[in-house]
């Protein structure tokens, strides 16, 4: 069975190589999408092409459209063949719940259950101030702390023909055609999601790289939100340690939200799905988009 991993780039490079090297070592092979990025991304991507990386494209748009990067992805996935793909973020890694047991080899174990979507848990890491002095270039070791922020993450699915890959990056698990069933695993896979890796880092990503970028017509539909309510408060960036939990990597996870890292901003109700305006919103988008690029 051939699994193929999506990953959008912009701006990642204290960490692509890392989610690169721990994706290929987990057996998923990769197709790569920078959006322009100007700090050496693209060029450390393309170090890994023959070494687990199979294409690596430059996209260069004046803001960013959600939408185009995931089907220009989708279609150089498919380009390989696979059985299966996978969507991860360039600051995440995306793992396995089983022990001993890779990503792929634990999606193969999911497919012949004969599940067709994998659903993960999203874990959120925030630098804290127990991390300032923590020198180690593996972010995995120098940021300890997290919540739990959500499950609305359908990343991995089994390809069929008609697949509308964008509701998967939308979070909603409604991307396939109507004539396919999804069966989702009821294991939970883990999303390890470091969004803020420094005070500095921060500011930069926030207030130049994302929120100006953002397409108003995204905007406008409800995408985008969750920097709305951010300052240039070290609050916002730097979290107290209390707030979280410490992750002790014994794969043992806190499934509770004890923070919320829009601050506000996605108003999420008590049962942490989505408000229904938001869905609407989307299928209403999708409605409207062309199918084809």
């Amino acid at each position: 069975m051939k699994i193929v991993g999506m990953v959008p780039v912009y701006n990642e490079a204290d960490i692509v190589e890392q989610v690169v090297r721990h994706l290929t070592g987990q057996g998923i092979q990769l197709v790569v999408i920078d959006n322009g990025s100007k700090d050496g991304s693209f060029e450390i991507c393309r170090r890994f092409l023959g070494k687990g990386v199979l294409h690596v494209e430059r996209l260069w748009t004046e803001k960013y459209d959600l939408r185009l990067t995931l089907r220009k992805l989708y279609k150089l996935a498919l380009e390989h063949g696979p059985d299966w793909v996978l969507l991860s973020g360039a600051d995440e890694f995306l793992e396995s719940p089983y022990p001993g047991l890779t990503l792929c080899e634990s999606i193969q174990t999911e497919a012949a259950k004969g599940h067709n979507l994998i659903q993960f848990n999203n874990f959120e890491f925030w630098p804290t101030e127990k991390d300032r002095n923590l020198r180690t270039r593996d972010v995995r070791g120098r940021i300890r702390y997290y919540t739990w922020n959500d499950d609305l993450q359908f990343r991995c699915w089994k390809v069929y023909p008609g697949i509308m890959v964008e509701r998967f990056g939308c979070h909603e698990s409604s991307g396939f055609p109507s004539a396919v069933r999804e069966r989702v695993s009821p294991n939970k896979f883990v999303l390890r999601h470091y969004k803020i890796r420094s005070y500095e880092h921060g500011l930069r990503k926030v207030f130049s790289e994302r929120l100006p970028r953002y397409s108003s017509e995204e905007i406008r539909l409800g995408l985008h939100v969750h920097y709305n309510n951010f300052t240039r408060d070290e609050h916002h960036f730097i979290i107290d340690s209390k707030q979280l939990t410490k992750y002790n990597d014994d794969g043992n996870w806190n499934l509770t939200k004890t923070f919320d890292g829009t601050f506000g901003a996605m108003n999420s109700p008590s049962n942490n799905k989505r408000p229904s305006g938001f869905q609407r919103k989307i299928r209403q988008f999708f409605r409207l988009t062309p199918r084809n690029m």
